[in-house]
């Protein structure tokens, strides 16, 4: 309890940081470990790449040893259980990162065994907050041809009750609207809570689908739903959500509140922290600002494996600024949302963003 309590006080203590400047060093990174995925979705086009020449495992585990200053994880893919070494990243990550408050990651859910064994070595760690999303885009009929696998919907069930059932791990359902599934959030929630009972509002997350060039591959693929359903259905979730009170259902409401905003505005609803407490890492260690903006800022092969030259620069600086003042691609998702919220606790939506 008394370490839950140092290392929440020390993200707080950040977080309060960010909310005045720009941090010497990011609190939270977002950070891909791999491009290959077995799915096929039709909102995605990661899994097309056949990727080659990612971080091998003795430079991910160099990194994390001379990057040990981060408060937040999320570690995503691709699918990351396709990474063999993935126990022992996750291993390297919980002994070595003695600030790391909150760890999260998503996953298609088809690797069943692979996934609960990881999350029930996580939970053996001293990391307070252990969240795992398992996306799924519909019943089952519909998630399987989004998906672009048979089956999928079964194994995505099965990994999701199997997480719920371990102590300390917050399993979460996660679906993404787009064209291919809009209109269908509360079948989806009701096909989902029909397989896992007790199912509540506050497990199971709705996003937007988003556009990328360096990280989905989809830019100029026209995925988005209707904006006027995607609004619709947003209002009907949140009123599910309306009796949630407490700190992350705060925060997910404010979430929730924001993309209503950037759905009908098209614009970031409030100044985003990429890159004044957040950045993106791929597969090869390129840092990016964020998933969305494709403005590589340096390549950690050429730094040794440390962020701190990269996050220095007077470019990535300057890139910053950028994207404080809104002149860069413009989103709204969980990846960044969530501590830009935490990090403008003095400052409202944007105006602009109504």
């Amino acid at each position: 309890m008394f370490e839950t309590i140092q290392r929440g006080s020390r993200l707080a203590g950040r977080l309060l940081k960010a909310n005045a400047g720009r941090l010497a060093y990011p609190l939270k990174l977002n950070w891909s470990l791999t491009y290959w995925c077995q799915y096929k979705c039709k909102t995605c086009n990661i899994w097309q790449r056949r990727p080659v020449d990612e971080l091998t495992t003795d430079e991910v585990l160099t990194f994390v040893h001379r990057n040990p200053a981060v408060s937040w994880l999320d570690v995503t893919g691709g699918e990351i259980f396709l990474r063999k070494d993935i126990t022992d990243i996750f291993d390297a990550i919980v002994d070595t990162w003695q600030d790391l408050f909150i760890l999260h990651f998503p996953t298609n859910g088809f690797q069943t065994r692979q996934i609960v064994d990881a999350a029930e070595r996580l939970a053996r760690s001293r990391v307070p907050h252990l969240v795992v999303t398992v996306s799924v885009d519909g019943n089952e009929a519909l998630n399987d041809d989004v998906r672009g696998i048979k089956g999928g919907f079964r194994h995505q069930m099965e990994t999701f009750n199997a997480l719920r059932a371990i102590p300390r791990i917050r399993a979460v359902i996660g679906m993404t609207l787009s064209r291919f599934n809009a209109g269908r959030v509360e079948e989806t929630f009701d096909a989902v809570r029909t397989e896992c009972p007790g199912l509540g509002a506050g497990d199971f997350h709705v996003n937007f689908a988003q556009v990328s060039d360096h990280y989905y591959g989809n830019a100029g693929d026209d995925i988005a739903a209707p904006r006027d359903v995607a609004v619709r259905e947003l209002k009907t979730y949140r009123s599910r959500r309306a009796l949630d009170r407490s700190a992350p259902g705060w925060v997910e409401g404010q979430f929730l509140s924001g993309l209503e905003r950037y759905l009908q505005s098209g614009r970031t609803p409030m100044p985003c922290h990429s890159l004044r407490s957040s950045c993106f890492i791929d597969p090869w260690g390129v840092v990016f600002p964020c998933i969305t903006y494709t403005h590589p800022l340096g390549r950690l092969r050429d730094t040794a494996m440390q962020l701190a030259p990269i996050w220095d620069d007077d470019r990535t600086a300057t890139t910053q600024r950028e994207i404080w003042e809104g002149r860069c691609p413009q989103c709204w998702t969980a990846c960044e949302a969530y501590h830009s919220i935490l990090g403008n606790l003095a400052r409202p939506f944007r105006a602009n963003a109504l």
